[in-house]
């Protein structure tokens, strides 16, 4: 989390010059915008969506595995885990 929840806001400006700072700080690194509605009168997400993506970005692959009866299962694994620790994340 990048920042303190910012509850009674009104004017976009302020989401706007967090979600810039944020990028500023974190250039390589996804960055997720979470918007709360509290008219319900409980913390709950109701909107969330991607605001910045690393320039290089690594990617991964979805491994199926099919098991007991009709059932699947569905795990991820990054392409970097694929390369030695040390040369992982250069570019």
């Amino acid at each position: 989390m990048y920042g303190m929840p910012m509850f009674d806001l009104h004017d976009p400006a302020g989401v706007l010059m967090e979600v810039n700072n944020c990028r500023k700080s974190f250039p390589n690194h996804y960055i997720r915008l979470m918007v709360f509605d509290s008219s319900r009168g409980i913390e709950s997400v109701a909107m969330s969506f991607i605001v910045h993506r690393p320039a290089n970005e690594t990617g991964f692959r979805l491994m199926r595995q099919e098991a007991q009866g009709r059932s699947m299962r569905y795990t991820t694994h990054g392409y970097p885990m694929d390369k030695s620790k040390n040369s992982r994340y250069s570019k």
